[in-house]
């Protein structure tokens, strides 16, 4: 499988430069329909495009979509529209444009955000250090996207039970944290039973979109951001973040806390 497109480079090595190719991860135009509605427009990798769908409509609220066939169109190497039917349980706003780093962009408040989204209620898994950064250097080495291209991130769900599960990769960390999702939804996985396992770091974005879903642990190689941890409190998560083999950082509840010290 390819992750992205051999292009033409000038390369710099110890002081000399020459005519290289490289491989760059694609990036397209990934349009959202509901109903024949552009519900909204991403910028990501054309991949998994029906767990890309079903976690995005999922994650952000818009309905349970795992029942729906989906039909793709590819309108050139940069478009494609991904469509389904089904009932939107809210209303749909104008047809945005989501970056392959976008979070909250469009908020005016962001303390406003939380309104409306769920607690986490069921019972945290219990944590093990060694087992979670075991998991982490997994989805490490299974990132072929990542090992292609050195330009794509990763989400994975893990539990002790099942090991690692629904790994997915896209150039938008957001996207990915969605196709995680959507494979979690049409492979009939209980969500509130995994962590969610990201490869950089843990924005709001994210956690709103775990909050929604029913994950109660997220677990990130890098850091959190401050909105991510006031989230995280406010609704019932933990973050386990900069998450390294011996030491990480922990946000949220310490209940079912510990097997092993860290």
């Amino acid at each position: 499988m390819s992750y992205g497109k051999h292009v033409g480079v000038n390369r710099v090595s110890n002081g000399s430069t020459f005519i290289d190719k490289d491989v760059l991860a694609f990036e397209s135009l990934l349009q959202i329909h509901v109903n024949d509605e552009r519900i909204t427009s991403l910028l990501g990798t054309p991949l998994q495009l029906e767990q890309l769908y079903v976690g995005h409509l999922f994650s952000e609220g818009y309905g349970d979509f795992r029942e729906t066939k989906i039909t793709l169109s590819r309108e050139n190497e940069l478009s494609y529209k991904i469509y389904g039917h089904g009932e939107l349980t809210k209303e749909t706003n104008l047809p945005t444009l989501v970056t392959t780093s976008c979070g909250a962009c469009d908020g005016e408040n962001l303390l406003e955000l939380n309104k409306g989204i769920q607690h986490f209620i069921q019972p945290h898994p219990e944590y093990n250090h060694n087992e979670l950064f075991a998991a982490l250097q997994d989805m490490k080495s299974s990132q072929l996207g990542f090992q292609q291209t050195g330009g794509m991130h990763a989400a994975a769900l893990w539990n002790h039970e099942e090991g690692l599960q629904c790994l997915s990769e896209d150039i938008g960390r957001h996207n990915a944290v969605d196709k995680s999702i959507g494979h979690a939804l049409i492979s009939r996985i209980d969500i509130s039973k995994q962590f969610l396992l990201l490869s950089g770091r843990c924005g709001w974005d994210i956690v709103a979109k775990a909050a929604r879903s029913g994950i109660g642990s997220i677990v990130s190689i890098g850091a959190c951001s401050s909105l991510a941890a006031d989230t995280a409190r406010e609704l019932g998560l933990r973050i386990f973040s900069f998450m390294k083999q011996d030491s990480c950082v922990i946000i949220g509840g310490l209940t079912h806390f510990l097997n092993e010290n860290p």
